[in-house]
């Protein structure tokens, strides 16, 4: 009999769980302690409090005290929000349980504040798209990771992972009764996670113009009640921008140099037949390196992604490249400068006659990294324009860009290490 009743109870533990699921997966539609009415009065909710106090409430602690937050800072009423994506999302209850699905997200939240709030989350948020790893896989800046302390005192890569690239685990989302799920730009799915997980879905994220890091700032800042901080952190990226623009802004265009930018890097050489890209993918539209006083040589090209020939590229005659870099190693293994500098068919690309090929920071880790496009457009600015920059501190600036994003000391210093082209233009 004992195997019979244990898988029974295994039967029933499944039917359990799959209860539970399908339960959250109702999207909620009522406010907590609200008369139905939609709108949360201060006698409605002074009534529940005395009823919870009497112990004469069918109301959870959780319910009292979300509706007097609403009364308090949301005028007793849902917030409604339009996300990335044009969607209206409306919220019954303040944010205490967040599952994000990329790693701008994540940053986002904890450039916020708010990192004690996310309950699980992607593969690229727990592994190197927040804090670095090496090509070894082990942590860079370990006190950086030690730093960012989650929700039940661990780091980054201990959150539970509810997705990758490919895959998304619905199942357990809906277990975890999360208040918001956000979600990555680039998937069509919003509506999808509403209906298989049971809570608001934002859709929010940014490209490679800071107007979208803007609007992703202050969308971010609206769902968290986070106004104030999103307005800080908004303001400091414009006055970095600022700070860059207001020299390079006065550079005619006849005077700024002509610039091809490798954002994959060149690891596998000019075209990797698996990801489908390396040097010759490049991007029509990266603000940083126009800001950073740089043509563009793929401005007027179409899309994103875009893939061009070798022969293309010398035919723009560059006189600048920047190469992503493609390894965070320090230990001096060939890079993709390196591959750009001894390939015959570049060799006479004024670039590089005149060695003027840079590294750069990698711009992309499953999405638009906000600091990485900070860091590359005073990186790129100094390498263009080293007489008007010259008194411009990188790693003191890049240490400033970690210390807002993500209330880390020293972060940039510790990169350097492992990235030692930031030394070089210092």
């Amino acid at each position: 009999m004992r195997p019979k009743i244990m898988v029974l109870a295994g039967i029933l533990m499944f039917a359990g769980l799959l209860v539970s699921v399908m339960a959250a997966a109702a999207l909620p539609s009522i406010l907590p302690c609200d008369n139905g009415d939609g709108i949360l009065t201060e006698k409605e909710v002074s009534d529940t409090v005395c009823d919870y106090m009497l112990d004469d409430s069918s109301y959870s602690l959780d319910d009292v005290g979300d509706a007097s937050y609403m009364l308090t800072f949301w005028n007793g009423k849902a917030k409604t929000v339009t996300d990335a994506h044009e969607r209206k999302v409306t919220l019954y209850r303040p944010i205490e349980r967040i599952i994000t699905t990329n790693p701008d997200n994540s940053r986002m939240i904890i450039a916020l504040g708010d990192l004690d709030k996310i309950v699980a989350t992607d593969e690229c948020t727990r592994s190197g798209c927040i804090l670095p790893r090496d090509e070894n896989d082990e942590k860079i800046a370990e006190n950086a990771w030690e730093a960012l302390q989650i929700y039940d005192g661990g780091q980054l890569d201990d959150f539970p992972e509810t997705n990758t690239r490919k895959e998304i685990d619905y199942e357990t989302m809906a277990i975890l009764k999360p208040d918001v799920i956000f979600d990555a730009t680039w998937y069509n799915r919003g509506d999808l996670i509403e209906e298989k997980v049971g809570c608001p879905c934002v859709v929010a994220g940014a490209g490679f113009t800071f107007t979208e890091s803007y609007e992703h700032i202050q969308l971010m800042g609206n769902v968290l009640d986070e106004q104030k901080r999103a307005d800080e952190l908004e303001n400091y990226v414009r006055s970095k921008v600022d700070m860059i623009e207001s020299v390079t802004s006065q550079i005619d265009d006849s005077e700024k140099p002509i610039v091809y930018f490798a954002p994959r890097g060149a690891k596998k050489g000019f075209y990797d037949a698996v990801e489908g890209r390396d040097f010759t993918r490049t991007e029509a539209v990266y603000e940083p390196l126009d800001i950073a006083g740089g043509i563009n040589v793929a401005k007027d090209c179409t899309g994103e992604n875009i893939n061009v020939p070798a022969e293309q590229i010398v035919a723009w005659e560059p006189e600048y490249i920047f190469v992503a870099w493609s390894s965070t190693s320090s230990l001096g293994e060939p890079n993709g400068v390196d591959f750009v500098m001894e390939t015959a068919e570049l060799s006479e690309i004024p670039a590089v006659r005149n060695n003027d090929v840079y590294a750069c920071i990698y711009p992309y880790c499953r999405g638009r990294p906000l600091d990485r496009s900070l860091l590359n457009m005073m990186y790129m600015a100094k390498c263009l324009h080293p007489e008007e920059f010259s008194a411009l501190d990188l790693e003191a600036e890049g240490n400033e860009v970690y210390r807002q994003i993500l209330g880390i000391d020293g972060v940039y210093t510790e990169l350097a290490e492992y990235q030692p082209f930031l030394k070089e233009v210092n």
